[in-house]
């Protein structure tokens, strides 16, 4: 690949994986890892360290605007927090030992287990919701 067209995919895959980041809340992750990896021919482990790196500047991002419009659990955000630094540090130690054809077996089954789950949460009824929740939209039945 060109050194032009290996900088255009990147600006590609950065742009989708922003938008998709911000719109979707996957932290980018689910696209970078496998953009990286097929299309610009990136190693398992370099492809999931440069996402984590890239997460940084998107999960700020994201963050300032959810922060500014009030999308963000406080509450939630202290207990998660501590927990999840503790285990990204797991993660990436694992990550580190393991071969690469095992962290891309593990990371497509991830990707395929939430990617099934949230196609099946998709499809099924919403509950109805309740009219003090949305007291501008009425509840037909």
């Amino acid at each position: 690949m060109s050194p032009l067209l290996e900088l255009l995919v990147s600006i590609g895959v950065g742009f989708i994986g922003g938008v998709g980041a911000g719109l979707f809340g996957v932290g980018g992750g689910a696209i970078f890892v496998p953009a990286l990896v097929l299309l610009l021919g990136e190693e398992q482990h370099g492809a999931q360290g440069v996402s984590l790196a890239v997460i940084v500047a998107t999960a700020t991002s994201g963050s300032i605007v959810n922060l500014r419009h009030r999308n963000v659990d406080l509450r939630a955000f202290a207990a998660v927090t501590p927990v999840a630094v503790v285990a990204v540090l797991i993660g990436a130690y694992l990550a580190s030992v393991l071969p690469g054809d095992t962290l891309k077996r593990i990371f497509g089954a991830a990707v395929l287990l939430v990617g099934l789950r949230m196609l099946y949460t998709s499809l099924r009824p919403l509950p109805r919701e309740s009219a003090k929740e949305h007291e501008d939209v009425p509840i037909r039945g």
